[in-house]
Order: structure tokens, then sequence, then C-alpha cells
């Protein structure tokens, strides 16, 4: 494989730095904003030029550098199902792909290779990546896109990600090829091909350990999962304000109904609506997603009804509850109305059980506390790393901690010393964020083997259909 020179925009941990410097290539140029992940880059890769603001680059200075390939793993706030979804119209991150066509069009580099979320291929019905892979196309590139998550390479962690490559074409007439890694395993198969245990290391530096509210949640949740009878299957997502409800759902939303008639029915785990005032019903006794309201591009009558996923939501487990009444009212009394009112917070109403075929037990399984709710993961691999909180880190009750640093950023690809203990002397929300936002330096080393690699033996790579549909998992 020839050592090629590259650029590392947006350059974050350096995802991109990492993967492709144990192939041998070089960085040249690298480039990210963000003032605390710009000194760590500067301190864990000692690079000819570390910029800070893509906007203020020198192409001219950057071009003397005869780069052949650019990275970037470009802001995936506009378009990420998590974020705001405004797409170019993010006021700061929705730009800055038109700064990556500056680069391109200024120092037409032989390869292209840009990551950002699985979202960015369908947002806006398809035309904001449409429109960017055009741009490309019409400066002469050949491009294919494709979807990859860490665990297809026997790496535990299920992380989505749009990959896209590009090859400069030779002329109008020139097809490259571009080769993709063959991917181990699907994401879907429940058979395990991974372990997470495989990552846990012994005396972690400042592990985080569980608050004893959460702890008590866990037990009620543990308890709830032993009282299951062996001919009932889990609902999957479990809402449990729908246990005892009767507000109306499905037809309209309970925006559309007069107080009077509201009054009739119960909300959250069954409590009366009778006598409240019209705050206290929308405030505090029907679920969130059951206080419905209208959205900037709908009307005042589509407002007054649920989508169709959320009707189904709601029935089911309405139906839940009434098949396993029995046990199910016992469990509630015994933690309904505890001192703590552990089910007085939304997300703990509200629990993921993605382990189907196994135990009715948290002891031997991966957890995270997000805005859905309590999700339950097999140990074959971590939960999408995210920079949102530290409190939505994994954890695993076996080792009655979180995962630590360490083993996050080897999750994320990140085994080099140098990396491990500067990123341990940072803190863990600065850690975490880093982490959270990085490329995974595994699969950029993978994907890189491939395609950079012009005499690769064609068992070890895959060849998409030209202008394919993304495969879906």
């Amino acid at each position: 494989m020839a050592k090629l020179k590259f650029i590392d925009l947006f350059a974050g941990l350096g995802g991109f730095h990492i993967g492709l410097e144990r192939l041998g290539h070089k960085c040249v140029y690298a480039c990210e904003i963000d003032k605390h992940l710009n000194e760590i880059y500067r301190s864990n890769f000692k690079t000819n030029y570390v910029d800070h603001d893509i906007i203020k680059a020198d192409l001219k200075k950057i071009k003397k550098l005869n780069y052949d390939l650019l990275c970037a793993g470009f802001p995936c706030q506009p378009f990420s199902k998590a974020g705001t979804q405004s797409g170019f119209d993010h006021k700061i991150a929705g730009s800055m792909f038109s700064y990556i066509m500056k680069f391109v069009q200024a120092h037409k580099p032989k390869y292209l290779m840009l990551e950002n979320v699985p979202n960015l291929y369908n947002h806006n019905k398809g035309k904001t990546y449409g429109f960017m892979k055009n741009q490309l196309e019409e400066e002469g590139y050949y491009v294919e896109e494709d979807q990859i998550s860490p665990i297809q390479f026997g790496i535990p962690q299920t992380r989505l990600r749009l990959y896209i490559l590009a090859i400069k074409k030779n002329g109008k007439n020139d097809q490259p090829m571009i080769k993709w890694p063959k991917l181990q395993n699907n994401m879907k198969d429940r058979k395990p091909t991974t372990n997470l245990k495989k990552y846990f290391i012994k005396n972690p530096y400042r592990p985080r350990i569980l608050s004893k509210e959460k702890k008590l949640l866990l037990k009620y949740w543990e308890d709830f999962l032993k009282r299951i009878p062996k001919n009932e299957t889990l609902y999957n997502p479990l809402w449990i304000a729908e246990f005892g409800a009767t507000y109306p759902f499905e037809e309209e939303a309970p925006r559309k109904f007069s107080l009077k008639k509201l009054q009739k029915y119960k909300g959250t785990l069954g409590v009366s609506l009778k006598n409240k005032s019209k705050e206290e019903i929308f405030d505090e006794l029907l679920p969130p997603y059951a206080t419905y309201s209208r959205s900037r591009n709908e009307s005042i009558e589509e407002s007054y009804e649920f989508p169709e996923w959320k009707k189904i939501f709601i029935k089911r487990n309405r139906d839940f509850y009434k098949r396993n009444k029995k046990w199910i009212d016992p469990w509630l009394k015994k933690y309904k109305f505890n001192k703590l009112q552990m089910f007085k917070e939304p997300t703990h109403r509200k629990f993921e059980w993605n382990c189907f075929g196994e135990k009715y037990t948290l002891k031997d399984k991966v957890i995270s506390f997000r805005g859905s709710g309590v999700r339950v993961k097999r140990m074959n691999a971590a939960p999408t790393l995210i920079h949102a909180a530290v409190t939505q880190l994994p954890y695993i009750p076996m080792l009655d901690r979180y995962l630590s640093i360490e083993e996050c950023l080897k999750i994320q690809g990140f085994k080099e010393k140098r990396i491990i203990n500067t990123m341990k002397s940072r803190g863990w929300e600065r850690a975490f964020k880093a982490i959270g936002n990085a490329v995974n330096a595994d699969v950029v080393e993978k994907i890189s083997e491939t395609f950079l690699n012009k005499k690769l033996d064609k068992d070890l790579y895959r060849i998409l259909p030209r202008y394919q549909n993304l495969r879906l998992f």
C-alpha cells in the first residue's frame, strides 16, 4: 500500500488520524475549532500544522502540502435525529460542508473520506445528501456511501455511521472502483459475535459510580422482571405511565377534549383526573408524550391527533397491563408511593428491553439511562457512545460502575497509551464529550485498508453496486 499524505478537518479527538497513522499514512494538516480538543490534538499528534478555524484556513498555503486524501468528520448536529435536523439552515454547523467543498475545489485531492450520522442520507427526504453528492460529482469525483457500525467488525459498539468515499476521476470516461471492507456480522444478529467483557479493565482511573437513586430504580425494575410469568413476553418499549390510564388517544389527543370531559378519565399510572384543573392535568397528571402540542409544520387540526406509532405504543402497553394486572398492581403498590417518588420522573417510567430470548434480569446486562427511558442491552456490545451527558454512559451492573474513560476510548478505537493518558487527566465531562463525538479509529482503519489499497486481493473486500440504495440493517 502506497503511503499517502492526508489532512484531518473537524479533527476532534483524531479518529481519522489514528486509523490512518496505523497504516503508515502521514497527517500534514489538521483543523479543530474546539479549544479543548485542539489542545488535546496538539498534545497527541506532533503534526506540522494544526489550525483552529476552518473558515480562516489559508488554502494557498495548505495546497503546497500536496496531500492525497481529505478526511472530515464534519458536524452532525444539523442532520442527527437527536438534534434539530435543521440541515444547512443550522447557523454554524450547517455551512461546514461548504468549507469542505472549498478545500476540494482549491486542491482537488485524489481521495475523500467523510463521516456523519446515518440520518444525513435521509434528511429532508434525501435532498440534503443528494445535494452534497452532486456537488462532489460536479467536481469530477466518483462517490459511494455506506452505513457501517463497529460491531460489524467485531468491535462491541452499536454506532451506525454514514461513511462517504470518493475518488477523483482522471477524465469523464474514467470509472474508478471503490473497495469496501468485508463485514463480519450483521447488527441484527441476536447471536453474540462480540463480547464487551474483553474491553473491561481492572482498577480504572476514577470510575463513576451509580447514584443511590438510580440504584434503587434498578432494584425496582429487577423486581418487575422477576415477576413476569413464563408465558408472557415483555413489551418493548414499556411505558408504565399507561398502566391504569384511560385518557383518550385513538381518535383525538387529550388537548382536543374539554376539561369537563377529561375529568372523567384516568391519567399517569391510573391517577384520577376528577376535579383537577387543566394545568394540573397537562403539567402533572398526563405523560409528557400525551400532552401533544402543535409543531411548527402542523395545522391546529393535526395537533389534535397522535401519530400512528404513538397510538400503537399506548394501546399495546395498556393491553399488556390488562393481561398482567394481577402481578403488576402489587408491584406498583410496593413502589409507586415510596418516599423518593421514584416513578414521578417520566424517564424512569419508560423501560426498553433489548434482550429478547434471555433471562429477565439486569445482572449480566448493559444499562443506559436515556431520555427514552432505562435501556437494557446484551453484554455483546455497548450502546452508541454519545457526547450529550455523562449520565448516559453505559452502566455495567456486574462491575457496579459505569464504563471508564479507558474502556470508552478502547471501544472507540483509541488504544494508544498516549491518547489514554492524555484523556485520563481531562476530567469526565470533557473526556466523555470528546469520546462521544469522535470518529471510531478502528472503523477508519478497516475502511482505509481496502479503500486505499490498489493491490488488495479481491477476497478481502466487497464492491457495492453503483448508485445503490443503502443497505438496511
